[in-house]
């Protein structure tokens, strides 16, 4: 049987050979130095250690650093929102009748990505200044396609929906589903790869081994780990990229399946990413997060199945999540949760040549049902929104109209109407 310890030691040893292979053919095809050659190496060496910029470029992934081997971009982010009568999605009937009007830095980010001593070396890091916390800080080792690593803490590559960056959504923010289902960010090693590009067999799979307990917590609760997997097939040509809209109006058409799962015992129900990461199911009565709480009280297992389309300015997603929540001190019954959502946008351009090619429109439904009365939610959402994208995602001003539609527990159903604009700006 493969414990978790074994498959942690082969990834690490396969991955040392590697690097010493790849040491060891820098060697051979240098041949043996000569007094001429050290003394030019210990020159180089010097000057290496004060490197000046020899080049500087401004891009969509900010303003790029680069002497000799080393390179860094460095992007910042800015995302502002106004919110009536409430922002947050409402879990309860009391969160639906809220009435407040909010103006707030919804995001303030730092992004610094680029890769060291060699082109595949690379490093990515995220600050948010406006809930401080570091939300990403990984290596990834992409010496090849078919195998590449991630290590640090990180998105785990599960669906769409959360893994693309908040910036490059189509909407305001995410479903109703984000919070129940993401698995979020954690911190572990994650296998990338991908065969028979741009055949009829092209995909790309993602194994991924995690402490299991979000981004705050530096230790996990008990000795059990996350596990997550997903196998994306390319079915027309390509890799769609986690970003929604088309707004490049990609010109062949495009469409990807993709299948994920993942398990997990701990004492979280759900993650976000903030100091705090390990949290409650939002909504629910019963599953509830509460100091001394015995390690590992939970399993949690989970899937989802994704489908993708992009083709000269039109965007369409599926999603469709499964979630069973088991208490392992038999005290709770066993929570089932379901949830989908579709996703539609266009560029009216396309058909209506007078109309400014920068302006989208999108709409989106969302559910969320449970046969549980631990957790008794059942919730959807209609939304609809417009786009104008004077830079892309990197400078994108959106007005967004939602219908929420609320299972009232007394009967019947209690709905309201969310009013969100915004305005998302990198630099």
């Amino acid at each position: 049987m493969i414990t978790t310890r074994t498959l942690y030691h082969s990834i690490a040893l396969a991955f040392f050979v590697l690097l010493v292979s790849e040491a060891r053919s820098s060697e051979r095809n240098a041949g043996t130095p000569t007094t001429e050659a050290i003394e030019k190496n210990k020159e180089e060496t010097k000057e290496s250690n004060s490197l000046k910029p020899d080049f500087v470029s401004y891009t969509d992934d900010g303003i790029t650093f680069s002497a000799g081997d080393y390179s860094l971009s460095m992007l910042h982010r800015l995302q502002f929102r106004y919110a009536g009568p409430f922002d947050a999605d409402p879990r309860s009937v009391a969160g639906l009748k809220q009435n407040t009007q909010s103006f707030m830095v919804r995001r303030a980010r730092l992004k610094l990505a680029g890769h060291a001593y060699k082109p595949w070396i690379k490093f990515y890091i995220q600050y948010d200044w406006s809930q401080p916390v570091l939300r990403d800080f990984h290596i990834t080792l992409d010496r090849f396609a078919w195998l590449t690593l991630r290590i640090g803490r990180a998105k785990v590559i599960y669906n769409d929906e959360r893994v693309s960056s908040s910036g490059y959504q189509q909407f305001v923010n995410r479903s109703i589903l984000n919070d129940l289902f993401t698995v979020d960010r954690q911190q572990g090693i994650q296998l990338l790869g991908r065969f028979f590009e741009n055949t009829a067999a092209d995909f790309n799979y993602v194994l991924g081994i995690f402490t299991g307990h979000g981004v705050g917590e530096r230790l996990n609760d008990d000795e059990n780990l996350m596990y997550a997997a997903r196998l994306q097939w390319n079915a027309v040509g390509g890799i769609i990229k986690f970003s929604q809209s088309d707004y490049k109006f990609t010109p062949r058409f495009m469409l990807n399946f993709a299948l994920a799962a993942a398990t997990n015992r701990s004492n979280c129900t759900a993650f976000e990413t903030d100091a705090v990461s390990c949290r409650t199911l939002p909504g629910a009565s019963a599953y509830t997060l509460v100091a001394g709480k015995p390690m590992g009280s939970y399993q949690i297992d989970q899937a989802v199945f994704e489908m993708r389309s992009v083709y000269k300015g039109f965007y369409f997603k599926q999603e469709t999540h499964a979630k069973r929540i088991i208490d392992r001190a038999g005290i709770l019954p066993e929570a089932q949760l379901w949830g989908a959502l579709l996703q539609a946008g266009v560029f009216p351009h396309t058909v209506l040549s007078f109309i400014p090619p920068q302006l989208e429109t999108a709409a989106r439904f969302s559910f969320i049902d449970t046969n549980s009365k631990n957790v008794g939610v059942y919730q959807e959402e209609y939304s609809g929104v417009l786009n104008w994208f004077e830079r892309g995602h990197l400078n994108k001003i959106s007005l967004e109209v939602t219908h929420h539609r609320l299972k009232n527990l007394t009967g019947g159903y209690a709905t309201e109407e969310r009013y969100r604009a915004q305005w998302d700006i990198s630099f």
